[in-house]
């Protein structure tokens, strides 16, 4: 209990209204800071009328090994200043965690992966659109594609984006795969036009250090002036911020 209770108990042992008077005078014993992450007063109350429960992954259509918990997107997509009317980027877009939550939000949403399959889903009632459609949200715009020659998919000599929030991979609970042939020689074999619609292209290993290192060249050349790039990364105990977080020239 408190050390110096404000309120005195009555026989029953349950707080009453009454003050007691030398106990409120006393100056505080501690005082502790924080940062507010999310409250009613960012738009939703999230915490309010059972909403984290409602949009928990244990309710979703389509879940995959690297979804994203729904309370942490829903802290990504905050600290990333999500909001009405932006547009959101997820360049992993896995199963569509955290774009469901910029969507609920109400950003505009556009994700990317290298995985066609995740992408398509199991079938055409559990995929990532239907967890869009779940909760009566407009579907996200998808493309199959890699992040690491994200030149030669998309135009990038004009700011896009206005949040890139994501959970990059780094080989813990999926490994990293990149454009690629798995052979020696890196050669590729073009495919035919009669096979190249249901076509899945070869991967190879991508390094997490390229990982990072070309999230945030495509953050530095997408984001709009005062876009946020928001992303997971495992640390331990001995995790240095200045040595073991990524950083970019810009």
């Amino acid at each position: 209990g408190a050390v110096y209770p404000r309120h005195c108990k009555g026989e029953d042992g349950k707080t009453k209204k009454e003050l007691i008077p030398e106990n409120d005078a006393r100056p505080p014993l501690a005082c502790y800071f924080g940062r507010v992450l999310g409250n009613g007063t960012l738009g939703r109350n999230w915490r309010g009328s059972n909403r984290l429960f409602r949009y928990s992954l244990k309710k979703r259509t389509y879940l995959g090994p690297t979804s994203m918990d729904s309370e942490l997107s829903l802290i990504m997509t905050n600290l990333a200043k999500v909001q009405k009317g932006s547009f959101a980027f997820d360049p992993f877009v896995g199963t569509g965690s955290i774009l469901l939550t910029a969507a609920l939000r109400g950003a505009q949403t556009f994700g990317t992966d290298i995985d066609l399959r995740v992408l398509r889903g199991r079938n055409p009632n559990e995929n990532i659109v239907s967890n869009f459609q779940q909760y009566g949200l407009p579907p996200p715009e998808l493309v199959r594609s890699d992040n690491s020659i994200y030149h030669r998919h998309f135009r990038k000599h004009l700011p896009l984006f206005d949040a890139i929030v994501t959970d990059p991979p780094y080989g813990i609970r999926a490994g990293a795969r990149k454009s690629g042939s798995r052979r020696g020689d890196g050669e590729v074999r073009p495919v035919l036009e009669e096979y190249r619609y249901d076509h899945v292209a070869q991967t190879r290993p991508y390094a997490v250090s390229d990982v990072m290192a070309d999230l945030l060249n495509v953050a530095a050349m997408t984001l709009v002036m005062g876009g946020r790039l928001t992303y997971v990364i495992p640390s331990m105990l001995d995790f240095n911020e200045e040595e073991d977080l990524p950083r970019h020239d810009c």
